[in-house]
């Protein structure tokens, strides 16, 4: 829900040792991409207005450490319009930073952000808040929800997040709880 992304969110903001789990965490839950994707994204994958951001790599992991694919799950590129909030987000984090090149999600020391180092924090959060656990990858599952819940047609969400609209039909429009009939 809302009301608990906002409670996970805040809690990394105020209470982790660690300001790039915040960042992390914020950026993932608006804007509801894969992990692999948020911690590619480099700044030149950003425009100079931090209007629109372009998806194109993802970060995996491979024997030996981590590995940059070229390409996304479904798709060579994925463009996405950065709302307000989005914005806020992009300009917090680049006021902490040194230079306007590179990784935009990175660990403390400016390296590849660790999805797996997150997990700890993660799973210690959700437990302070008595949320039940569930998967990092939920904040993408969270950001579908909730745009289809704000009537975003599914096309346009499925267009946001690099999968198809009859993905999202059958995984989420169909789970939608709060439905309720219009006024025509």
């Amino acid at each position: 829900t809302s009301l608990e992304r906002d409670a996970i969110i805040e809690a990394f903001r105020t209470r982790s040792q660690q300001p790039h789990y915040y960042y992390y965490v914020a950026f993932c839950f608006y804007v509801g991409c894969r992990p692999s994707e948020a911690i590619a994204l480099t700044w030149e994958d950003i425009s100079d207005d931090l209007s629109k951001m372009i998806f194109r790599n993802a970060i995996v992991a491979a024997v030996g450490g981590k590995e940059r694919c070229d390409g996304l799950k479904t798709q060579s590129k994925r463009v996405f319009p950065c709302n307000s909030q989005v914005q806020k987000l992009l300009r917090e984090i680049q006021s902490t930073r040194q230079s306007s090149k590179g990784l935009v999600l990175t660990s403390t020391k400016g390296k590849v952000f660790s999805t797996s180092s997150f997990r700890k924090a993660w799973v210690n959060v959700l437990n302070s808040l008595g949320i039940e656990y569930r998967k990092p990858y939920q904040t993408r599952h969270t950001f579908i929800t909730l745009c289809l819940e704000k009537g975003v047609d599914a096309k346009d969400v499925s267009k946001w997040v690099g999968n198809s609209a009859e993905i999202i039909y059958k995984n989420y429009a169909g789970h939608r709880t709060e439905l309720s009939v219009p006024e025509l």
